[in-house]
């Protein structure tokens, strides 16, 4: 269990006696209006006793006091005090993965009557679609439901974001902490993921305030075009009604060609090499036990494309996608259906009336098809775990083709490693060894 200094729970019983104002919709998170006081929730101006620092984004070696009212030692600590087990702030536990109680409510719940004698909803609950102890669309940091991660965005530590630049040399990220993704006091982007990541701008505001979103979705009241600032976006989550347990993801179409505006685009500030089709990268000695393979032409599954791909007889998927026996796609698909045996998750067409893709041949394959964004409960086996090794060295002798004129690289099974190279791990994979490529190939 994480530890919570006195102070931080006094803080979020503070939060939690103006509930209706800290947490109708996103009001501590953005949409802050001229007199807001949402900023007391979390900052004091003179105060602040806090040792947590923000760097500078044009010089990381300049960095300032964040005031935050809070002993907590890293920022994943003070988020938790709102987002963690048994914190009462937020419904969204992210540590154990689940939408847990708080002062949310699922879109049945109901309190009081009208003289009617009607069940009315309490106005200061913040209204979701999202089902109570389900695990999160994201999973979790410690676990997804019951089941312990076995693969994660790693908090508070130094890591790889595998993809970026040109070489794996280029791709360490310090400190990654919740902050590194999300902007906590607003973007223009869906679940507050931030408009600018190391790889450039993946959102933002065009002076006039319009906002420029890469990532939107097809939840209820979702505004399409962005969210907008402080009394116009209060009123726009005054509708909004989120699916935390059911994901209702949605495509955007490139604003000009050759743009990845999307959740994968998004996710390619990071990773920025994942979301081509082909490309030169060198992964070092990640990818073997003690050898670099070195730059060469990686290709990749395509994403930001519809199933169809295409159509006719070069459709990628010419079998029905595979579910569990007795489920079919419709059923999987339904408010909390998001068990074992779910279809994975599309993002819904442009113009879609459905709130999430349905497996038409024109819904599209994103990251988060494959992938969830916090942690993975998926476990690899066999060669679900191999590594790429140097089989055979230039110029060795073979028995079956002479003398090799490069190096022959090759998958080597190996028990105990956790996953494929680069990661050695689940690779926040939905389902257990390859299980996402079976789901839609059914071979």
């Amino acid at each position: 269990m994480k530890r919570l200094s006195i102070l931080v729970v006094l803080a979020t019983m503070f939060l939690l006696a103006f509930s209706g104002v800290a947490y109708a919709n996103f009001a501590i998170h953005g949409g802050y209006s001229l007199d807001t006081d949402a900023c007391a929730g979390c900052h004091r101006a003179h105060t602040s006793f806090s040792e947590l620092r923000w760097a500078s984004q044009y010089d990381p070696a300049i960095t300032s006091s964040a005031l935050l009212v809070s002993s907590a030692d890293t920022m994943t600590e003070f988020c938790n005090t709102c987002h963690g087990p048994d914190a009462p702030g937020a419904s969204t536990n992210v540590v154990e993965g689940v939408f847990d109680s708080g002062p949310s409510a699922d879109v049945s719940t109901t309190v009081g009557a009208s003289s009617l004698g009607t069940p009315t909803v309490d106005p200061t609950l913040y209204q979701t679609n999202s089902t109570f102890d389900a695990v999160l669309n994201g999973g979790g940091f410690s676990t997804v439901g019951a089941a312990s991660t076995q693969s994660m965005h790693s908090m508070d530590a130094t890591g790889t974001m595998w993809g970026f630049g040109a070489s794996v040399d280029a791709a360490e990220y310090p400190n990654l902490t919740c902050t590194s993704c999300h902007d906590v006091h607003g973007s223009s982007n869906y679940r507050l993921l931030k408009d600018s990541l190391p790889g450039g701008a993946v959102g933002g505001y065009l002076p006039d305030g319009t906002p420029q979103p890469f990532v939107i979705s097809a939840e209820q009241g979702y505004p399409a075009g962005g969210w907008l600032k402080h009394e116009d976006g209060a009123a726009q989550m005054n509708l909004y009604r989120p699916n935390y347990t059911a994901p209702e993801y949605a495509y955007q179409p490139p604003a000009v060609p050759g743009e990845f505006r999307s959740m994968s685009g998004w996710c390619a500030g990071c990773h920025q090499q994942y979301i081509v089709r082909e490309s030169a990268y060198n992964y070092g000695t990640f990818e073997g036990l003690s050898a670099s393979m070195g730059s060469v032409n990686r290709h990749r599954h395509p994403v930001n494309v519809t199933l169809a791909a295409g159509v006719g007889p070069d459709r990628n998927l010419v079998e029905e996608v595979r579910l569990q026996p007795g489920i079919s796609v419709e059923e999987s698909q339904t408010q909390g259906g998001f068990g074992a045996t779910y279809a994975l998750p599309l993002e819904a067409r442009p113009a879609s009336p459905l709130p999430r893709g349905t497996w038409g041949e024109q819904d599209y394959i994103g990251c988060l098809t494959c992938h969830r964004a916090h942690g993975s409960d998926a476990v690899m086996t066999g060669w679900a775990e191999a590594t790429i090794e140097l089989i055979q060295p230039a110029g060795s002798v073979s028995t079956t083709d002479g003398v090799p004129s490069v190096d022959i690289w090759g998958p080597v099974i190996a028990p105990g490693r956790g996953g494929v190279e680069p990661l050695t791990d689940s690779a926040l994979l939905r389902f257990d060894n390859r299980g996402v490529c079976e789901r839609c190939h059914n071979k």
